[in-house]
């Protein structure tokens, strides 16, 4: 089995971006006694065909890796092909890797295959990054972008780059449309405790701060965006007497009709929904249901684009599709 930039990295106790460094020699924030030792190591394991093939692939790569949290929703599929589309025509190649859902361990692994691949960039997609990530990412200089994620409050990611809808802009449009329909009791279901949950979380409580309403924390209902686990939603809310839900993506929206059907729950006329992502998924339920809309398409184009031009950090506008699932009160 031929030795790979990780078996070095190991070895050496650095990261497998210092190991593609040296090995490329790249100038950098390396150590000289660093290096040294990585190259003696690379020499011991027989590593020395590996360097030539990676000094030249650094040189002219025309690989873009998109690495990819598991969620369990259907948005990435109009990103994906976003990305693909402009990465083709500018002459360059995508290839995916999975990195299971929020798993540190596959991450990581999958940040080391694209840079073992000398990429030429690095999009990551709904992926949260930990310490490991970031400090591998930032040491690599390989360009890369966040997409459809972000955090500007964490200094972990700081340092890199984003194109994604504003969150919080969509929780505070959800719940003001709501509201603006009369709404009251109005649940947030399905969110996560990452980020992006929690930036649509902080958008939800400012509409209701805005408009005189309080904040009540049973009225959160967490989950990780997907179809099953939702499906007892409305049972926890049924003491709670809501009369509207914002669910955090469109499958947890189709469970809860689903769920509603089974209660004897009509929606709207007895619940008001509306939905985060606006994907096909919205206009093929009875109901159709409202969202606010992510123009996910544009998301991954001016994702491409950015990674390979060199732009800044970007939202991309989001709006409210208005459909069936409402009900004015």
């Amino acid at each position: 089995m031929k030795p790979t930039i990780k078996d070095i990295a190991e070895r050496a106790n650095v990261s497998t971006a210092t190991v593609s460094r040296v090995l490329s020699k790249k100038k950098s924030s390396y150590r000289p006694e660093t290096a040294e030792k990585i190259r003696a190591i690379a020499k011991e394991l027989g590593y020395t065909k590996n360097i030539a093939a990676a000094e030249l692939a650094a040189k002219s790569s025309k690989l873009i890796a998109v690495i990819l949290n598991n969620t369990q929703t259907n948005f990435s599929n109009e990103i994906i092909d976003a990305i693909q589309e402009t990465t083709d025509k500018a002459g360059y190649q995508m290839f995916i890797l999975y990195a299971g859902n929020h798993n540190a361990r596959l991450l990581n692994q999958a940040i080391s295959v694209a840079l073992e691949r000398h990429v030429a960039g690095i999009l990551l997609l709904a992926t949260s990054l930990d310490e490991q990530a970031a400090t591998t990412l930032r040491e690599a200089n390989v360009p890369c972008r966040l997409v459809s994620i972000y955090d500007q409050t964490n200094p972990r990611y700081a340092a890199f780059k984003f194109i994604s809808s504003n969150n919080e802009r969509i929780g505070y449009l959800a719940a003001s449309y709501l509201i603006d329909h009369g709404h009251q009791r109005i649940g947030l279901a399905g969110i996560d405790h990452s980020c992006t949950g929690q930036q649509r979380l902080a958008g939800y409580q400012k509409a209701l701060a805005k408009h005189g309403l309080p904040f009540d924390p049973a009225l959160v209902q967490y989950g990780d965006y997907s179809y099953g686990p939702q499906q007892s939603i409305l049972k926890a809310y049924q003491d709670l007497q809501i009369d509207a839900v914002i669910t955090a993506s469109d499958m947890v929206a189709v469970g809860i009709i689903k769920e509603a059907h089974l209660l004897g729950i009509e929606v709207p006329a007895d619940l008001s929904l509306v939905s985060i992502d606006g994907t096909f998924l919205c206009d093929i339920t009875v109901p159709t249901i409202t969202s606010v809309t992510q123009n996910f398409y544009q998301m991954g184009l001016v994702a491409a684009t950015s990674l390979l031009e060199d732009h800044e950090s970007q939202f991309i506008p989001v709006q409210v599709t208005e459909r069936a699932s409402v009900q004015k009160i």
